[in-house]
């Protein structure tokens, strides 16, 4: 039976949450290939391509700055530490698109587009850019 140490199970969550983030771009991607197949415009493809831009995608993402941040030093690999910032600042960046396609391209009034925008594109931009500040300015000597 393998054996597992505290470390070792701190980086594989820290990998595994980081892989479900990416599994959620690449959802946006493939629905953005699915829409060329049928009659497209460019909002539609836009709007599928951000469609799992959300507060599941930027609750990750914080789950992931925190459980990098609060692991004692040395036991989250550098790299993984740079990847992880590297995709806040997406989550970050996708949710700001999210946010300005649902205001500005979205159905309905503009107070449903606004509540979409809450539950959604802003979540994940609140979050995410949350993320990317603690890892950007997190100081592992304090």
């Amino acid at each position: 039976m393998a054996s597992l140490s505290r470390d070792e199970a701190r980086e594989v969550g820290a990998v595994a949450v980081g892989l479900t983030i990416a599994l959620r771009l690449v959802a946006g991607v493939f629905q953005v290939v699915e829409e060329l197949g049928a009659q497209w415009t460019f909002r539609s493809l836009l709007g599928r391509f951000l469609a799992p831009v959300g507060a599941t995608m930027g609750m990750l993402m914080l789950a992931l700055a925190l459980l990098i941040v609060l692991s004692p030093s040395g036991s989250i690999e550098r790299r993984t530490f740079r990847w992880a910032t590297t995709l806040a600042a997406v989550v970050s960046v996708l949710g700001v698109l999210s946010v300005l396609n649902a205001i500005t391209t979205g159905f309905g009034s503009v107070a449903s587009r606004i509540g979409f925008t809450s539950i959604n594109g802003a979540a994940a931009l609140v979050l995410g850019a949350a993320a990317w500040w603690i890892l950007k300015n997190f100081n592992p000597d304090r």
